[in-house]
C-alpha cells in the first residue's frame, strides 16, 4: 500500500512551533512593560501604606490622647524598613521589598502627632524602585492639619 500522508505530522509540528515562535517574539516587549507596570504597582502599593500608616498615628493619638503616644521612626542605616512605637515600644515593624528603598527628610525621621492632631514635625518621605530609575513616590505631611498627601513622579 502506498501511504500519501507520511511526513504530515512533522511538518504540522514544524509549522506549530513556528507559530509559538512568531508569538513569543511578539509578546517579549510587552512582557517588559507588564514588568514594568507591575514595580510601578509594588511602589504605589508601598506608599499607600505609609500614608495608611501614617493617618492611622494621627487618628488613634487624636481618638485616645491619655493612652497612647505614636510616633513613627525611619532608620538612617535600613533603608528598607520603618517602624511605628507607642509608649516608647515598638507597636508595628513594616519591611520593604528589597527593590523599594525610603528616604526622608531629617526634620521629619520621629513623625508623631499632639493630641490635636497636629504633626510635631512636617516634610516629606521618598520612596524609590531599584528597577524604577526614572519614578519615585513622595509622602508630603502637610503643617497644622497633619494631612498626608502621595505624589508620583
Amino acid at each position: 500500500m502506498n501511504n500519501k500522508t507520511a511526513g504530515y505530522l512533522l511538518l504540522e509540528l514544524l509549522l506549530a512551533l513556528g507559530c509559538l515562535g512568531l508569538a513569543a517574539v511578539m509578546l517579549y516587549p510587552g512582557s517588559k512593560t507588564l514588568q514594568r507596570q507591575y514595580y510601578r504597582q509594588q511602589l504605589r502599593y508601598t506608599a499607600y501604606l505609609l500614608a495608611a500608616d501614617i493617618r492611622q498615628m494621627q487618628q488613634q493619638t487624636l481618638f485616645q490622647p491619655e493612652n497612647y503616644m505614636y510616633t513613627l521612626k525611619v532608620s538612617d542605616k535600613d533603608k528598607h524598613s520603618y517602624r511605628i512605637e507607642r509608649a516608647h515600644k515598638i507597636w508595628k515593624r513594616v519591611r520593604l521589598d528589597a527593590d523599594i528603598s525610603l528616604t526622608c527628610e531629617k526634620a521629619i525621621k520621629n513623625l508623631s502627632y499632639n493630641e490635636n492632631g497636629n504633626p510635631t514635625a512636617i516634610g516629606g518621605y521618598r520612596l524609590e524602585h531599584r528597577q524604577l530609575p526614572d519614578m519615585y513616590c513622595r509622602l508630603t505631611v502637610q503643617p497644622v492639619t497633619g494631612r498626608v498627601t502621595v505624589y508620583e513622579k
